[in-house]
């Protein structure tokens, strides 16, 4: 009967020796026969004296009633070869069975060994990563994951409930925001991440974390915590910069509405005076600006008075020329005052010609010669 059975097995009863079948003995080392069960499994696998000592041990506790006790060890025909045998009390005595585990062994060896590598794979990720059961409790986090969340890390353990994790942290100050609303910002915070919508969390460190989240197929969820700090940094600086060209850009505007305003001082006439220094982009606006205004106002006669320039340069000069040519095209003229004698000097050595441009002393001469002109 024994020799029936597909696996190697041995019999011990109460009252008589040790029977094996013949698929023990071909794993068996020993052809003596065996004392007790015990010694039969140790002709078969690679047994230590205190592995046998303990697996009397073991079977002396054993009653009817209980589990089978399964040990494993190599064969010593083989120890590259592992086996595992299961033994039960009976009413009659002991029934050890054996069975080859090496494949499976091997299996779970490279399993292990891909887990550890995918574990150590996520913990070199610069990222933090979390992944959530069906129920949403936590199965496992990354070093990255630990050390973003450094207040509440204590409470990263497996089965914790995430929704836990996020209100204990909260109640710790973990995340700014919930500062002071920590009801509301947990209630949100839960909403949002059974919807696996993207977050962005502020931390009561100063640090901003993207949180991105998918469902796996067992209906948990992997997530992503990424720190976005200097990003956000960024994005505040070329805010702020914004800012400060807009109003560099107003306030620029608002100079040069005050340095250079344009005046009707009667019908037809426009007063154009000219304060400060003048490159050659600030004359250009000066000329546009000047022309938009005779246009617009139809005026006839411009007086354009230079005594708040400090110094006016060949540039600056065949601007005004060129800007006396364009007022005359418009139908206009134009009456230009306050040429002080250094300027002059300076004029007729530059070799610029204004013969064709009425001049007068002063601001006061070329009012009252433009009220005359355009009576």
């Amino acid at each position: 009967m024994l020799d029936a059975l597909p696996l190697p097995t041995a019999y011990a009863p109460v009252d008589g020796p040790v029977q094996c079948n013949r698929l023990w003995r071909e794993w068996s080392v020993d052809a003596e026969a065996p004392t007790d069960l015990i010694a039969a499994c140790a002709q078969v696998l690679a047994w230590s004296e205190r592995d046998i000592a303990a697996a009397r041990s073991w079977i002396a506790a054993l009653t009817a009633d209980n589990p089978p006790l399964q040990l494993a060890a190599p064969l010593r025909c083989d120890q590259t070869r592992h086996a595992q045998v299961a033994i039960y009390r009976s009413q009659t005595g002991l029934i050890a069975q054996m069975m080859e585990v090496t494949a499976l062994l091997t299996a779970q060896r490279n399993a292990e060994q891909r887990l550890e590598t995918i574990l150590s794979a996520l913990d070199s990720l610069e990222e933090g990563f979390l992944l959530l059961d069906a129920d949403d409790r936590i199965v496992f986090c990354n070093r990255r994951y630990r050390e973003l969340y450094a207040i509440s890390a204590d409470l990263i353990t497996p089965g914790r409930p995430f929704a836990e994790f996020i209100r204990v942290g909260a109640e710790r100050g973990q995340y700014a925001d919930a500062i002071g609303r920590v009801d509301e910002w947990v209630a949100e915070c839960l909403r949002l991440h059974a919807q696996l919508a993207p977050i962005e969390q502020r931390l009561s460190d100063g640090r901003w974390i993207r949180i991105v989240e998918r469902r796996t197929a067992d209906g948990g969820a992997v997530g992503l915590r990424i720190d976005i700090t200097e990003l956000k940094q960024a994005e505040e600086m070329r805010r702020q910069l914004a800012i400060q060209e807009q109003v560099i850009a107003n306030q620029a505007a608002l100079l040069a509405e005050i340095s250079t305003p344009l005046l009707a001082i009667a019908n037809h006439v426009l007063l154009a005076p000219m304060v400060g220094s003048f490159d050659s982009a600030r004359m250009a606006r000066f000329i546009e600006e000047l022309l938009a205004a005779v246009q617009q106002r139809r005026a006839r006669i411009v007086v354009l008075d230079v005594t708040g320039v400090p110094v006016i340069d060949t540039q600056v000069a065949h601007a005004i020329l060129q800007c006396a040519q364009s007022i005359h095209l418009l139908g206009a003229q134009l009456v230009i005052t306050g040429i002080r004698p250094d300027v002059a000097q300076t004029l007729v050595v530059l070799g610029v010609d204004l013969q064709a441009i009425t001049t007068r002393a002063d601001l006061r001469d070329g009012i009252r010669y433009a009220l005359k002109r355009a009576d």
